[in-house]
């Protein structure tokens, strides 16, 4: 083979190794007449598969999570899969456009299945519902409570998800006290610090409750002993992405009204239906779940406690738990490769 030949076959080779590749970067609104339910998608689609990102928090904005490449995705789990990032409705629009009546729990969870549609039909891949904190309860909530609509999802993966809510007894009375006694006798059982952690034991067997403000706060301070992560620094350039990045603009990026106006009335509402004991405990919905599920949490996680996690493995019939080491709430940011690990091993993409 004479050079000119090898140099062909070489470029040939290259250019269908890159069309092998199915790299994804759109962005779509799901209802375009009023730019409600905008959608962003980036990653690779030759595997077929497609991560629905529902995003935690009340009303935070899911686009520039990905737009900032905030959890670094875009070079780890992205080279493997594509991810879809969605804001919830109403936002980046003035807060007196937004249609109050739609802004309820129940609506969002349609929102979030019409998306997973609309993706399905798009690219004709594989969907998988993949909520953090307390966007993963809507993943649950959604696979559990919507059976026949959610049957074209594959599976869900949900990671640092509370189970029980601010409005749940049970946080305060039993998993956040158990959490605490769990991690002194660890410590302790490790000849760690054992003043402090039979001092931490020996104060939450005596309270037996989380419930007044007092002893939150004794709470918080002891089980933040436990362990301390390296702050993540948000630099100039993953702002630019965002806030010069459709659908935004710096004014709107910079106004955090309409979050907050949203994720108060969600708030609200879903306090109003606990108080009229119309709102079914998730612990009763799990069960319900026909999909498999990945369930994802950090051993140091004080919000999605692994004893919540621990349960919820229990309850849900085709289930993993994966428990990571060193990991506080953003499980994703302090042990990336570990959580990377975990999510591509479920897809069946760990070693490929």
């Amino acid at each position: 083979m004479n050079l000119r030949t090898y140099l062909f076959v070489l470029i040939i080779g290259a250019f269908n190794s890159i069309q092998a590749q199915q790299k994804v970067k759109d962005f779509y609104y799901l209802e375009p007449k009023t730019k409600n339910l905008p959608v962003f998608v980036r990653g690779d689609l030759t595997s077929k598969k497609i991560l629905l990102y529902v995003q935690g928090g009340g009303a935070d904005n899911g686009i520039d999570f990905g737009r900032s490449d905030y959890p670094k995705w875009k070079k780890t789990l992205e080279k493997k899969v594509a991810i879809a990032y969605f804001d919830q409705r109403g936002l980046n629009r003035s807060v007196k456009k937004i249609d109050t009546s739609k802004i309820n729990q129940k609506q969002v969870l349609r929102d979030i299945i019409s998306i997973a549609q609309s993706l399905k039909e798009k690219y004709n891949a594989n969907i998988y519902l993949f909520g953090y904190s307390f966007g993963g309860v809507k993943v649950l909530h959604c696979l559990a409570r919507f059976p026949e609509a959610t049957s074209f999802i594959t599976a869900g993966i949900v990671f640092n998800a509370p189970i029980t809510t601010d409005f749940s007894p049970e946080r305060y009375n039993h998993y956040r006290p158990l959490y605490l006694k769990n991690l002194a006798k660890e410590f302790i059982a490790q000849g760690k610090d054992t003043t402090y952690w039979k001092n931490a034991y020996e104060w939450m067997n005596k309270t037996d409750s989380i419930a007044t403000i007092e002893d939150s706060k004794q709470w918080n301070a002891y089980v933040d002993h436990a362990f301390t992560p390296k702050k993540r620094k948000i630099g100039l350039g993953m702002t630019f992405k965002v806030i010069f990045s459709k659908p935004y603009n710096p004014i709107k990026y910079l106004n955090n009204k309409d979050n907050k106006f949203i994720s108060d009335k969600l708030w609200y509402t879903e306090k109003a239906l606990w108080d009229r004991g119309r709102q079914t405990p998730l612990w009763k919905l799990l069960p319900k779940i026909q999909h498999p599920v990945l369930l994802i949490t950090g051993r140091y996680d004080a919000i999605a406690v692994p004893e919540e996690m621990q349960e919820a493995y229990k309850r849900i019939k085709n289930t993993k738990l994966v428990i990571l080491p060193n990991a506080t709430h953003e499980s994703y940011l302090v042990q990336p490769q570990l959580f990377n690990k975990a999510v591509l091993s479920f897809l069946g993409l760990e070693n490929r």
